[in-house]
């Protein structure tokens, strides 16, 4: 995620806005100015025992990372995304899951020249 953030910033620091000025090289934060990061491609598979018995999730680039399970994950839902935080009393990782079986919502009313706000 940050790698295309960084992509575009280099890619727009060289054009001109409307009054012809360029905005200079993107300026990098430093590593305290993130309190957070995801990894968009985790699975079910991430979630894994260590030889102590310990459940670590295997995050690319950093390897296993030992965490607290507190709460398993239900049967039939999948991890889609997880989310490192940082805390003041430590890192934290969120998980986002999707259950298939839950429908979609539709909406009732379409949108039409007739109900909406169009002149």
């Amino acid at each position: 995620m940050l790698s295309s953030v960084y992509k575009l910033l280099w890619i727009t620091c060289a054009l001109p806005d409307k009054n012809g000025k360029t905005s200079g090289r993107p300026k990098f934060k430093a590593k305290h100015y993130y309190n957070s990061f995801s990894y968009p491609q985790l699975s079910n598979t991430s979630i894994v025992k260590n030889a102590n018995g310990r459940y670590c999730i295997n995050l690319p680039k950093i390897g296993l990372v030992p965490f607290v399970y507190n709460r398993p994950v239900p049967l039939g839902f999948k991890v889609k995304t997880g989310t490192v935080i940082r805390e003041a009393d430590g890192l934290y990782i969120s998980f986002t899951i999707e259950d298939k079986t839950v429908p979609l919502r539709r909406a009732e009313i379409q949108p039409t020249e007739n109900n909406s706000c169009m002149y």
